[in-house]
């Protein structure tokens, strides 16, 4: 629940940077930017346009791009439940079956609190990130 898998980290670095560009750009590019292998990539922009959470287009020209719509609503939350599940944030931290507010675990009452933060920053749409050029520039130095 609190950390992104790599492949959702990579979805969502290469969504910011589709964000960032406004066009089409292609998969290796893209690889570079986010320093990821370009096949690994490659799978996790298809499982995005699949789901229609981005766009692509093929041939001379083509690449991966967010359609004006997709660049208007797209949101870290959308990220993160293709690739982890849209149930993800209600297991239980302990993975006790019965963990809910009636029969709390023992961290239940911190797990809350964690996943009330979480929620708020799943609503934060990848165009309306601050500055994103900052973002890209944390992007190169963190991997």
């Amino acid at each position: 629940m609190l950390i992104f898998s790599n492949t959702c980290q990579y979805a969502i670095k290469a969504c910011i940077v589709l964000a960032t560009e406004k066009r089409k750009i292609g998969i290796i590019d893209i690889s570079e930017i986010i320093e990821t292998p370009t096949a690994f990539t490659s799978k996790i922009l298809q499982q995005l346009t699949k789901k229609q959470l981005i766009s692509s287009g093929k041939g001379k020209g083509g690449g991966f791009y967010l359609s004006d719509e997709q660049f208007e609503n797209l949101t870290i939350k959308d990220i993160y439940e293709n690739f982890e599940g849209e149930e993800a944030l209600t297991y239980c931290l302990l993975g006790l079956r019965q963990c809910n507010s009636e029969n709390p675990c023992p961290i239940h009452h911190l797990a809350v609190a964690v996943r009330e933060k979480v929620m708020i920053m799943f609503q934060h749409k990848i165009k309306d990130l601050k500055d994103l050029g900052t973002v890209m520039q944390m992007i190169k130095q963190v991997d």
